[in-house]
């Protein structure tokens, strides 16, 4: 298993959504936003790596999008906030459904990957349970 010993934010101070992700309607504070974000940009670069085979790629950068899920949900999701991150959990477990369906037709062995993949979609049920969506 990889572990993150980076233990400070992983999203760049200066990080902004793309203006596809319409960041002027969120009414999250933008540090919240930019991680959220930054949470998607993690699994888009993880099916990036998937598509391409690179297995070991896939597991690290699960593993710091693993580490910014446990910032972002340090602090509670507020009922204002929870229709964005709802949103973007949903975009983020479709993503991971596509990268497992990846990983099960690979020729490789990946079943670290695999593993890691699905503890991260546990993460993410999870957190979308909490906030109710």
């Amino acid at each position: 298993m990889l572990t993150v010993h980076n233990k400070g934010r992983l999203v760049p101070p200066d990080f902004q959504p793309t203006a596809a992700e319409n960041p002027e309607a969120s009414v999250m504070l933008p540090e919240r936003s930019g991680m959220l974000h930054a949470l998607l940009g993690y699994s888009l670069k993880m099916l990036r790596q998937a598509k391409l085979e690179e297995w070991l790629d896939v597991t690290q950068t699960g593993a710091q999008r693993q580490r910014l899920i446990e910032d972002f949900f340090e602090e509670p999701v507020a009922s204002a906030e929870a229709n964005e991150v709802a949103l973007v959990l949903r975009k983020i477990l479709q993503i991971n459904e596509e990268i497992e369906m990846l990983a099960v037709n690979s020729r490789g062995g990946v079943s670290e990957s695999i593993g890691s993949i699905q503890q991260g979609r546990r993460a993410m049920l999870a957190y979308a349970e909490n906030t109710g969506q």
